[in-house]
């Protein structure tokens, strides 16, 4: 194992995480990558799933899409941040319009990544949120 990859696992392992996508591949994609960071992992599969998940287990850290059935990234993020002001969030979208990323920094997400997300960026992302949350 790389020095890095250890690190991170050291940085990330006692913090929970949550995702919300409404594409298995995605989902199924990004779990794989989580599960070797993180203990602990809740998924949904859209930002209703998302909101009820974060209500009963306050992960430390969530990354959501933007664009889900039901309730959409930027409105899931908004009630999180109504119960948490300091909740870190995550957007990642496959939309690369201003508008999404303009609403997304209005309401107060952490970070935002598009998709297709490359691993490097993300763990870069994760570093991130750890440091802010350790903070």
């Amino acid at each position: 194992m790389n020095e890095e990859y250890i690190k991170d696992v050291e940085l990330l392992k006692n913090l929970s995480i949550m995702h919300v996508e409404d594409d298995t591949s995605v989902r199924e994609s990004l779990m794989r990558f989580l599960k070797r960071r993180f203990d602990t992992i809740f998924t949904a599969k859209d930002g209703h799933e998302g909101f009820e998940t974060y209500k009963a287990h306050r992960p430390d850290i969530v990354i959501t899409d933007i664009q889900m059935p039901v309730m959409d990234g930027i409105e899931m993020a908004k009630k999180i941040l109504e119960l948490n002001p300091d909740a870190v969030i995550v957007i990642t979208t496959a939309f690369n319009e201003k508008p999404y990323i303009d609403k997304a920094s209005e309401i107060g997400i952490f970070e935002y990544l598009k998709k297709p997300v490359v691993k490097e960026d993300l763990t870069l992302t994760l570093r991130k949120c750890a440091e802010r949350i350790q903070k």
